[in-house]
Order: structure tokens, then C-alpha cells, then sequence
């Protein structure tokens, strides 16, 4: 589903609804029974068939609508009712009361959800007296705020069609059931034509909902076919509702747009494959994908390479297929050099190097410059910028691992691999500071600011000493970010002061004393929505502001 869906979900019986789950499908029966009681349980039997969720009928008569009167008021002027009278309408359309229960009870034994939609406060007290477990509520008396007060207060759960409303209707409409201590709602997007039109249907307001009012969203739909009811669905649909027919050959006053079982059944199916192609968010190869890798692009050798030589632009290329390291490693294994004789057409592995590199683990761009000195220091240095596996570092077997800046841990058979021999590199004075943004919580909590060596190990920020420096600051004249690469650069310094010791194992670690400080990620936005600032804030200035000194 979309990333912009919302969470909130609603129960009917056994059936969760909302994002992630199944769209809830109902099959609304209305007018389609044309008056015999025989056809509606046979329509109830059809839409089990077809796939529907639920069956819904509408609990009304024509004089729970309206009043039996022939004025102009009262004669439907436009669309497929035209020239009907309400009353002599409603009472063609409605479904005798006396059949519900029994509705109701062929539902239960065919195994669907039964659904009505209540008209009036008689309708609601005869559906409870039925054992309603769940409402609907109709476009056209979605701004009837006493009968859905009413019906909220039975405190079970409410599928609204909106149709016709406008936002603040919807949002009255929302409140007045929510006031009743219910907020167990499922909002329909609605066109209230017969049939609605493609361009009228404005799909894009599920989402829209779904964010406004965070509650489920489906669509009630009165379009022909089911291509709006997919559309929907991937749009982030919760529950599609449909007219049902038996056929539209049988005259009734829905019969025109409504849904034959074939026709339901193709929706249902189409749907569901519909939610299959949504899944999950993913990224990577699928099951599907995964012979395709192979035609990747990879860096491989491409001329014979000696043991001892060195591997160039001339004897390395990026080509497919793709069995060899990822491209985006190119610039930094020219200049490596072949720990074995390498034949042409050899996919370029760590494994074909001189054993006892530096190995230099990095996520940014500021540690390069230390990088790039010590490849002028003629070490065989290789740089990763992935989560480091215990089987890409047997393919290196690595004299030395240095990590500045490298946003993963390091797993534990790594380090029990490395036995010691691997260090990271951390811009705060540990042992204040552990953890993450070590320089700006420097500053915020006016702790000991400067950089340190230490050994790595399975906490974060926690292994022995090796090197440390302190440095001072004038916060009058640094911003957040002029400290950091103060920072970086002090760092760099401090390694290149120390390299030869630090690699030959001469510098003896000590043990981290006292509590110090730990931060994560999640306490720095807390801070920041708290006290605003952007990294080129003049420090002194951002702490006079918010009255921290």
C-alpha cells in the first residue's frame, strides 16, 4: 500500500478493515429483488458465490422517506429515475421489513455477512432487535446528525457513504458520531448518480480521506464495470460496494446499474489480483527477478593480470554479466594488487587481491581526504561503503579495519574475525557522547568536546581507548556545522600523528571510565522540534534564543 494510508483499521465480526488487510467487498442488493422474496434468497446465495463479503439490503418504506404527495416537490426531475414519483418509487425500490430477518438468516447459513442500511429511528431499533452487527449509512442521510447520533450510539460499527457532501459535511457529519463515543467508522468515497460517470468520480479522494480523518476508505460504486472498483483498490480502498442483480433483464429501478454474479465475480477476482500486485513496500530482487541478475553489469578482468601486478582501467572493465564486485567499487580496486595469476574473463573478486589490506569502512564523503592519504601512503587500502559480512572479509583478510563515519554495526563474528585488529574512529570525547550527532549533543549539554580512537566491539561506542584529543571551541564564532568538520579535520590529524603506532599494535588501550552520555537519533528530532536549529546556526546564538546558557 501507499505510503501516505492511513493505519487506522475497524473490526466487522472477524474481518479486519483498512490498509493492509483484504478489501471488504459487499454486494448491495437494493431494488434488485423486483418484489419477490424467492429472488432475494436466491441473490443472497449468488453474491456468496460471487466472491462478496456481505450482502446489504436497505431498511425503509415509503413512508419512513417520505410523505405520499404529487406536487412538483416531489417528482424526480432528471437521470434514471426521471418522471417517477417518490413515494410510488420507494415503494417499488424498498424491502418488506417482514423479510429481513428471514434475509438475514439465509445469509447466516450461506456464510456471508448480512449489512442494512437504516432510513429513520424505527428502521435502527427494528435492525437491533434483528441482532445488526454493523451499519450502513446512505449519501443522501449522511446529514441526517440525529440519525447518526442515533444509530453511533448503538456503539457498533459504521460504514458512511459521502456522496454529494463536501468536506465540512463530512467532517460534522465524522464529529456527530464520534460524539457518541464511536469512532469505529469507515468512510465510502461516493458518486450519488445512477450510473456515475468516469470523470465524475474523483478516485483521488480515498487517499485524500485517509489522511484527513485517519479512518478506513472505501468507494461505493454506482459507475459501470469494474474498472473504477480497481482503480480504487489500488488507490488504497478498504471496502468496495457494488449493486447486485440476478440479471438486468429482471425490471426493477436498480436493475440498469447493477451487477450481474458473472460480472461481481470477474471484480472480485481482478481485485484480488490487484492487491497481489500492490503487496508490500519492497525494494530489491524478486523470486521472479533473480535469474535476471546475472545480466547485471560487474567489474571483471579482461586481460591476464600476474601475481604482484596491479589492476588498471586496462586489464579491468565494467561489463555484464554480473558475477562480478558492483560497479560502483570501479575507481577504488584500480590500483589493488593480484594476489594470484588472474585469467581474462575472471569475475573481479576481493578474493583475487594481495592478502593484508587496509580495509576502510565509510558512509560519507568527509572521511575521503583520510582515505586518500593513505592510499599515498602506499598502503593497499579497500574501500567499503556496505554492511561488512564475515564472508566479504575472509575474501579480504584485512591487516587492518578502520571505520570513520560507517553507519552499521559491525556484526560479531566480524570482530571475533579481526581479533583486535580493527578500530573506529568517533568526532566526540568519549566517554562522553556514545551513540548518535556526538557533536552537536557536545554543545547542547556543554560536555568535554573532542575525537577518539577506539576499539571496536559489539557495543555501540563502548570499546577501550586508544587515542584521544581534546579540542576547544569559541561558540561565538562556530555554527553546529564549521564544529563538525573542525571536528573531522582534528580526526584526520590525530590518525596520521599515530598510523604507524595504531597499526603495529604499539598503543595500549585503556578501559572507558565513568557513566559518560548516550544519544540516539530519535532524542536529537525530540530536540529539534523542541528547540528548533539548522546545522549553520551560530552555536552561541541558538543557545541564547533558547535559554540554554
Amino acid at each position: 500500500m501507499t505510503n501516505n494510508q492511513a493505519d487506522t483499521t475497524i473490526k466487522i465480526k472477524d474481518r479486519i478493515i483498512g490498509t493492509g488487510y483484504p478489501t471488504y467487498m459487499i454486494a448491495e442488493m437494493s431494488a434488485n429483488h423486483a418484489g419477490s422474496l424467492e429472488r432475494a434468497k436466491e441473490i443472497v446465495h449468488a453474491a456468496k458465490e460471487a466472491g462478496a463479503d456481505c450482502l446489504k439490503i436497505q431498511t425503509y418504506t415509503p413512508d419512513t422517506l417520505t410523505i405520499n404527495c404529487h406536487n412538483k416537490y416531489f417528482q424526480v426531475k432528471n437521470g434514471t429515475w426521471e418522471g417517477e414519483n417518490l413515494y410510488g418509487l420507494y415503494g417499488k425500490a424498498y424491502t418488506p421489513w417482514e423479510w429481513q430477518p428471514i434475509l438475514k438468516e439465509e445469509a447466516d447459513k450461506v456464510g456471508i455477512d448480512f449489512l442494512s442500511t437504516p432510513f429513520d429511528v424505527t428502521a435502527v431499533d427494528f435492525l437491533e432487535k434483528m441482532g445488526m452487527e454493523f451499519y450502513k449509512i446512505a449519501s443522501f442521510e449522511m446529514i441526517d446528525i440525529p440519525l447518526l447520533k442515533y444509530v453511533a450510539s448503538k456503539q457498533k460499527p459504521i460504514i458512511m457513504s459521502t456522496g454529494m457532501a463536501s468536506l465540512e459535511e463530512i467532517k460534522e457529519a465524522v464529529a456527530a458520531i464520534r460524539s457518541e463515543g464511536n469512532n469505529q467508522i469507515a468512510l465510502m468515497k461516493c458518486s450519488s448518480a445512477y450510473p456515475a460517470a468516469p470523470e465524475q468520480m474523483h478516485l483521488q479522494n480515498i487517499a485524500d480521506m485517509q489522511i484527513r480523518f485517519g479512518l478506513p476508505v472505501g468507494l461505493s460504486d454506482h459507475s459501470m464495470g469494474h474498472m473504477s472498483a480497481m482503480t480504487a483498490v489500488a488507490l488504497g480502498a478498504s471496502v468496495i460496494e457494488k449493486h447486485f442483480c440476478l440479471s438486468r433483464d429482471i425490471e426493477n429501478p436498480d436493475a440498469s446499474f447493477s451487477m450481474t454474479p458473472t460480472e461481481f465475480k470477474e471484480m472480485v477476482t481482478q481485485i484480488r489480483d490487484v492487491e497481489k500486485a500492490i503487496g508490500n513496500v519492497f525494494y530489491g530482487v524478486t523470486s521472479q527477478e533473480e535469474s535476471s541478475m546475472v545480466f547485471r553489469r560487474s567489474i571483471f578482468v579482461t586481460e591476464p593480470v600476474k601475481k604482484g601486478e596491479i589492476f588498471t582501467r586496462e586489464n579491468t572493465r565494467i561489463i555484464r554479466p554480473g558475477y562480478g564486485l558492483k560497479p560502483k567499487y570501479y575507481e577504488d580496486i584500480l590500483g589493488l594488487q593480484a594476489g594470484e595469476d588472474v585469467e581474462r574473463g575472471t569475475p573481479f573478486s576481493y578474493e583475487l587481491t594481495e592478502k593484508h589490506s587496509i580495509l576502510f569502512l565509510t558512509n560519507n564523503d568527509n572521511t575521503m581526504p583520510l582515505y586518500e592519504w593513505l592510499k599515498k601512503q602506499k598502503e593497499s587500502v579497500i574501500l567499503l561503503h556496505e554492511k561488512i559480512t564475515l564472508d566479504i572479509i575472509k575474501q579480504i583478510a584485512p591487516a587492518y579495519v578502520i571505520s570513520f563515519n560507517y553507519k552499521y554495526l559491525v556484526p560479531e563474528d566480524v570482530l571475533e574475525y579481526c581479533n583486535g585488529k580493527i578500530v573506529n574512529l568517533h568526532i566526540s570525547y568519549l566517554p562522553y557522547n556514545k551513540g548518535a550527532s556526538p557533536n552537536f549533543f557536545s554543545f547542547y549539554e556543554n560536555t568535554p568536546k573532542g575525537v577518539t580512537i577506539h576499539e571496536m566491539t559489539t557495543g555501540l561506542d563502548e570499546g577501550a581507548l586508544l587515542l584521544q584529543k581534546e579540542v576547544e571551541f569559541d561558540e561565538s564564532s562556530e555554527t553546529f556545522a564549521t564544529a563538525y568538520d573542525k571536528l573531522i579535520a582534528e580526526m584526520i590529524e590525530l590518525f596520521k600523528q599515530n598510523w604507524s603506532a595504531l597499526k603495529e599494535g604499539q598503543i595500549v588501550a585503556k578501559p572507558q571510565t565513568g557513566d559518560g552520555t548516550y544519544h540516539t537519533a530519535k532524542e536529537l528530532k525530540e530536540i529539534r522540534e523542541k528547540y528548533p536549529f539548522q546545522w549553520t546556526d551560530c552555536i552561541a546564538d541558538w543557545k541564547r534564543q533558547n535559554h540554554l546558557v
